[in-house]
């Protein structure tokens, strides 16, 4: 069997398309320098869903322990104490540890984030800030791990993004994909990014966690030596949210496209809103209603093509849905482009043209999690975005930001938490029940109930639905061309 198909590429002004006839036997990898538009890869992978606070934090804790020879992360801030004792312990082991954050993320590094980066700084771990050229935001959350894996998550390494209590924290989505064709991509990003970044300057005999409760989560302090060795005390969360979603596994042949801003991000999330021909699901921290001046943009003049575009699917006849974060300052009155008034825009049209989109924001007080800070978008069960990617035009386009499109079984895991907390009927857990619930092992449990098909009989329909999609995209994108 052969797969024909077509590959779109941009250099600059040009798209150029390739017609290719790949026998079906081969393992597919197409992965083009950063300023592609389209990099597939098509391997034997294992990929592990996972939703945050529910199973975050011992996907992670899990992953770093069963590193044995390298472990890079690129996160926009990083605060936890917990993550940083299980980072350390693992260069104590003789593990290779550089760590990658953002020097100057809204309001400045914190004095949580600082003491952490100096306990791993003074113990020997690399810690560099990030200096992109012409990047404004070093946005990416992502870690790596034995040149063979990628950690791949809308969360930074907090205390709210993978929170050692899982009845506290941020909805997120994240995953960790066996793949080395595709950490090979990221590992270039990586170190390409590296280069020219600041190695940070700790303070001279530092090496003491901070000693705090988890703002105001759960998590572990260090009340022993102050050298990571002590006796770690476990903090009582207040909060009630009741976990739901398990980490998943899933073995077998996927289609898997990375985002990487600003080289493809706006391409590739356009492709897949553009791919939808059923439902079509989106959760965000969140969406502005336009791109451009907050005072003087408009959806006319410099409307979010994002957001326009799940319209235009609802046009075409996909149910739409979509799901914001309630924070208050994502709900400001006096911002144009808030959440609020994103939400009253896409109903009212909605209602307006009699289609099936609706916009809701999350009941955060009857979720009991801290926020959305998830950036996913789910396409006809079939495919999910998982990245760092905000939807206003910064991000994609002045932003380092990075992120998976995963097609097959395991969009339908973040199928199941976005109808969860869009349909809104939460169980609320109890404050006081002792212990957070843990799932152990979360990286080897056993495979998910979905029969497992061998690679080569799995790859005939991925790759079929891979070269359609691609088709569809293009002649979207020449139809669009035509009408603008």
């Amino acid at each position: 069997f052969f797969m024909s198909f077509m590959i779109f590429m941009r250099i600059g002004l040009i798209q150029i398309s390739i017609p290719l006839s790949i026998p079906l036997s081969m393992p597919l990898l197409i992965l083009f320098s950063f300023d592609c538009t389209y990099a597939w890869v098509m391997d034997e992978s294992e990929v592990t869903a996972f939703a945050s606070p529910d199973s975050s934090y011992p996907v992670l804790e899990e992953y770093i322990e069963n590193t044995n020879v390298s472990f890079y992360i690129n996160t926009y801030t990083f605060d936890s104490p917990s993550i940083a004792k299980l980072v350390r312990e693992a260069w104590e082991r003789g593990v290779d540890v550089v760590i990658m954050v953002e020097p100057s993320p809204v309001g400045g590094i914190s004095d949580i984030e600082k003491q952490v980066l100096d306990y791993l700084g003074s113990s020997g771990v690399k810690i560099y800030y990030s200096d992109i050229e012409d990047l404004r935001f070093n946005h990416a959350k992502y870690a790596i791990s034995d040149n063979s894996s990628i950690l791949i998550s809308t969360e930074n390494f907090g205390r709210t993004g993978f929170p050692v209590d899982n009845r506290y924290g941020n909805r997120g989505f994240g995953a960790v994909v066996y793949n080395s064709n595709l950490t090979s991509y990221f590992l270039d990003i990586f170190f390409s990014d590296l280069n020219g970044s600041v190695r940070a300057d700790v303070s001279e005999g530092a090496g003491g966690l901070p000693v705090l409760p988890e703002m105001p989560g759960a998590g572990f302090v260090d009340n022993g030596d102050g050298g990571g060795g002590g006796r770690w005390e476990y903090i009582q969360d207040s909060r009630g949210y009741s976990p739901k979603f398990a980490a998943e596994r899933y073995s077998g042949t996927f289609n898997v496209v990375p985002v990487v801003a600003p080289e493809n991000a706006v391409e590739n999330i356009l492709g897949l809103i553009d791919s939808a021909n059923s439902t079509l699901y989106v959760e965000q921290f969140y969406i502005y209603k336009y791109w451009g001046s907050k005072r003087e943009g408009s959806v006319e003049t410099s409307p979010n093509l994002f957001l326009e575009a799940c319209i235009d699917a609802a046009r075409r006849g996909v149910r739409v849905r979509i799901l914001l974060d309630s924070t208050w300052y994502n709900i400001e009155k006096d911002d144009p482009t808030s959440n609020l008034y994103t939400v009253e825009y896409v109903n009212e049209i909605a209602k307006k043209e009699g289609l099936d989109l609706e916009a809701r924001l999350i009941d955060l007080k009857n979720a009991g999690f801290n926020k959305i800070h998830a950036k996913g978008v789910i396409v006809d069960d079939s495919a999910v975005l998982i990245s760092s990617v905000n939807w206003n035009k910064h991000s994609p386009t002045k932003n380092r930001e990075t992120g998976v499109i995963i097609y097959g079984t395991p969009a339908r895991y973040f199928s199941k938490v976005f109808l969860y907390d869009f349909e809104g009927d939460f169980e609320r857990g109890e404050s006081d029940r002792g212990e957070p619930e843990r799932w152990a092992g979360v990286l080897g449990i056993p495979k998910t109930p979905t029969p497992v098909i061998s690679a080569g009989t799995t790859a005939i329909p991925a790759a079929i639905a891979a070269g359609f999609t691609a088709l569809f995209i293009f002649i979207l994108r020449q139809r669009r061309r035509r009408e603008m």
